[in-house]
């Protein structure tokens, strides 16, 4: 690559090709001549090789490089087309070359430049520039000389659930992808991933066409992700009878396509994240089975949400049955052990610890002598790492200030599908708890960075309370924005699942003195310095802020020109529709954006001349969002299409729209299950990406993030 801007590059390539196109390459070596054209832009190769014949008759090739590249460069040309082959003897040399190509590479800034003869023989020019293209070949398959450490799969787990946490779905399939194709999961743990980013968005059917669905329903799998797979079932079979009333076709589609699959997975204890879907099944199977006393407690004890099921659970009577007897501790412990074995859960795991705590070593020994026994003892000491586990979140921060417990992101996010943060009152006492050990995290630094890695599924865990957000914990939401604003790894892994914190806090209303705070906060996790792929980031937090009440609105103003004056210095690197995310925002607080999305420079990044003549749908019930991102389009280009709906249900209108567009956005954060459902439906394998905030900095940057992954894309550096 020429230069050390990758954009510069590209510019420098596509003046260079156009320029090539005048002159009239000798028979044969055409294409070794475009081939030498690619080094101009490709990051392998340390400068540019630039093959022209003259105007007298000779044949040249330029090699250029900044001086750091040359040295790399300049050695293995002598070797592989040294003065054998060429008149290349290692010195710099501009005499022979054109005027107007210095011109051209300029941009790249002060560079060695040598002109390298070839013979004028066809035989021997061919041999010469062959030569050349294996100097290219050669450095394409060297290794880099500096390399990035490996992320550890715990990471990129994390990383998956804060993409999930804020509807980012397309960025949570590339992690999905990137741990398929590094092996860094078994196809078990992959699918269930999978199952997982599917439920998101309510892509029931989805799951129920899984490959290997039947498999999953029999494996081991996680309590959340039984829930999953019995809302599938529910969802895709039995939601549309259930909801008219017909009880003899849901009887009927029960025991002829559901029974099979469901009746495994039903078993106590249920998982406490069941939903409607998964307790209506329970209550199915003890209508067949009236013996499963094990379910009938549960099921019972929720039939607000049975439905017509639940007069009809009181009708059924239960059989009278003999206590169950009492078991021996090493009995109790190998039902735990084989219980284990069945249920991938972090309460399973600690009950079957404290079972095994309270046999002696003899028992002990008699328990791990014999299989499946001792397979199950060996794995359970693997997976806990210790001889407890925490069952619940303030149980999890006594303890990561201890460096012995390896295991805490890995039980984080076994505990997030597991573990409320508080009862279901928000009991006030449970709150301060929580808030105590979330405090005493903060002055451990290494308390503080687990808290901080493990941010995505403490979100994902605050989530699940139906009062999302819960205004008694707003002390707790605070405090988690605290603890990664003062955190060591702001600025270089900022998690999306920051934007829910401040939305929450937000969302919830706070005085003058709170709102400061949570200003100061956001204004530290953004950072002094940082790269184009956190400009959406920035711009959906002070969309945040302006969709909410101002209690101290010059604190607001602070904010926002603070982080305005940190994107200027960004704008020459900004794609096109990040520079119309900026306008849009400086436009309503009266700042000066130096140029336009219309300015831009069309071929700069690419985006602009791919959205070109492009039909694009938005779904979103905020409609002046709709509104603002139709215009941010089509200012880059007149002839891009852009329709956008806020209909509450299937229509014809969504139903054209969803059919004859190019790219189908959907606003995750404002729109109608029923709609997306309708959409998603319609849409059957074409283009659909999720936003995944309400504003219109989250439609842009689901647009951007779709064209800019196209193969003919070029990504963006930081």
């Amino acid at each position: 690559m020429i230069g050390a801007n990758p954009e510069t590059a590209t510019r420098i390539a596509s003046q260079l090709r156009a320029r090539s196109k005048a002159f009239i390459f000798p028979a044969g070596i055409e294409a070794l001549c475009n081939q030498l054209l690619e080094t101009v832009d490709s990051t392998a190769f340390p400068g540019a090789l630039v093959p022209e014949p003259t105007a007298d008759g000779e044949f040249l090739v330029v090699a250029i490089a900044l001086p750091s590249d040359w040295r790399r460069l300049c050695p293995v040309l002598r070797a592989f087309a040294g003065p054998t082959l060429t008149s290349f003897d290692g010195l710099p040399s501009t005499d022979l070359v054109a005027v107007d190509l210095l011109a051209a590479v300029a941009e790249a800034g002060h560079c060695v430049t040598a002109a390298i003869k070839v013979p004028t023989d066809s035989v021997g020019r061919e041999l010469a520039l062959r030569a050349l293209v294996r100097v290219r070949d050669t450095f394409s398959r060297a290794p880099a000389l500096t390399r990035t450490a490996p992320e550890p799969t715990s990471w990129l787990l994390a990383r998956f659930q804060d993409h999930l946490n804020v509807g980012r779905r397309d960025a949570a399939a590339a992690v999905l992808l990137r741990l398929r194709d590094e092996l860094r999961l078994d196809a078990l743990n992959l699918r269930s991933l999978e199952v997982q980013l599917l439920s998101t968005f309510n892509d029931w059917v989805g799951i129920v066409k899984l490959p290997g669905f039947v498999n999953l329903t029999r494996a081991r799998r996680t309590p959340a992700t039984t829930a999953l797979l019995l809302e599938a079932l529910y969802q895709a079979h039995l939601a549309t009878p259930f909801e008219a009333g017909d009880q003899a076709a849901v009887e009927t589609l029960y025991l002829q396509q559901v029974r099979d699959l469901a009746a495994p997975m039903l078993k106590a204890p249920l998982p406490v994240s069941l939903r409607t879907g998964g307790w209506r099944l329970a209550a199915l199977e003890l209508l067949c089975s009236p013996a499963r006393e094990d379910l009938r407690t549960g099921a019972v004890a929720r039939s607000d949400v049975l439905g017509w099921l639940a007069p009809r659970l009181v009708a059924v009577s239960s059989p009278e049955q003999s206590p169950a007897p009492r078991l021996n501790a090493t009995d109790d412990a190998r039902e735990r052990l084989i219980e284990g074995e069945a249920r991938e859960s972090v309460d399973v795991m600690s009950a079957a610890l404290a079972a095994l705590a309270r046999l002696d070593d003899t028992q002990r020994a008699e328990l791990a002598r014999a299989e499946p026994f001792r397979s199950a003892l060996r794995a359970l000491e693997q997976e806990a790492g210790s001889t407890s586990v925490p069952t619940s979140w303030p149980m999890w921060l006594s303890l990561i200030s201890d460096p012995a417990f390896t295991n805490a992101l890995a039980l984080a996010r076994m505990g997030a599908e597991e573990w409320p943060m508080t009862g279901e009152a928000a009991d006030p006492a449970e709150v301060a708890a929580l808030l105590d050990a979330l405090n005493k995290a903060q002055s451990d630094s290494l308390a503080a960075e687990r808290t901080a890695q493990a941010l995505p599924y403490i979100v994902a865990a605050l989530q699940r309370d139906p009062l999302f957000p819960n205004s008694a914990m707003r002390q707790i939401y605070a405090s988690l924005l605290t603890l990664l604003a003062l955190g060591s790894g702001r600025g270089t892994s900022v998690y999306d699942s920051s934007l829910v914190l401040v939305d929450a806090l937000l969302s919830i209303g706070t005085d003058a003195a709170q709102y400061r705070e949570i200003a100061a906060d956001v204004d530290e996790l953004a950072g002094e310095g940082f790269g184009v792929r956190m400009v959406y980031w920035t711009l959906e937090l002070i969309e945040a802020f302006m969709r909410s009440p101002a209690p101290d609105t010059a604190a607001r103003e602070r904010l926002v020109h603070s982080v305005l004056a940190r994107l200027t210095p960004l704008r020459g690197r900004m794609s096109c529709l990040q520079q119309a995310a900026v306008h849009s925002l400086s436009n309503e607080f009266g700042w000066t954006f130096d140029s336009s999305p219309a300015q831009q420079d069309p071929e700069g990044d690419g985006l602009a001349s791919r959205l070109r003549g492009k039909t694009i749908a938005i779904y979103s019930l905020v409609e002046n969002a709709s509104r603002q991102a139709k215009l941010a389009l089509q200012a880059i280009s007149s002839d891009i299409d852009v329709q956008c709906s806020a209909d509450q249900g299937g229509t014809s209108q969504l139903r054209a729209l969803a059919i004859n567009s190019d790219l189908f956005v959907v606003a995750w954060g404002a729109a109608k299950h029923a709609a997306t459902d309708f959409i998603r439906t319609h849409r059957s394998d074409r283009p659909l990406v999720y936003a995944e905030g309400k504003g219109v900095s989250s439609l842009l940057r689901a647009v951007d993030d779709y064209f800019t992954a196209q193969p003919s894309g070029r990504s963006r550096p930081d």
